[in-house]
């Protein structure tokens, strides 16, 4: 895995997907998205990312796993460092 640019627009749009997890209350509806994007790995064939989203609390993360290939979200897991 390696981590790719924040700022680099060319991990996948996560955002509908986000908007799941929030009305899911997997996300809280008060985090801002802007800042939510903590980090974004991508694995050495380029076939998956990893977008580590950051929650309210301090080191509590949820994880999106998407498929780059068939260009939608897999799933997501829960991070508690």
């Amino acid at each position: 895995m390696r981590e790719i640019s924040v700022t680099n627009d060319s991990f996948f749009n996560i955002w509908p997907y986000v908007n799941e997890l929030k009305a899911a209350k997997i996300l809280s509806k008060k985090v801002k998205e802007s800042e939510l994007i903590h980090k974004v790995y991508r694995n050495s064939t380029e076939d998956f990312e990893h977008i580590l989203l950051a929650t309210e609390k301090e080191n509590h993360f949820v994880k999106v796993v998407v498929d780059r290939n068939k260009k939608k979200p897999m799933g997501y897991l829960l991070f508690d460092l």
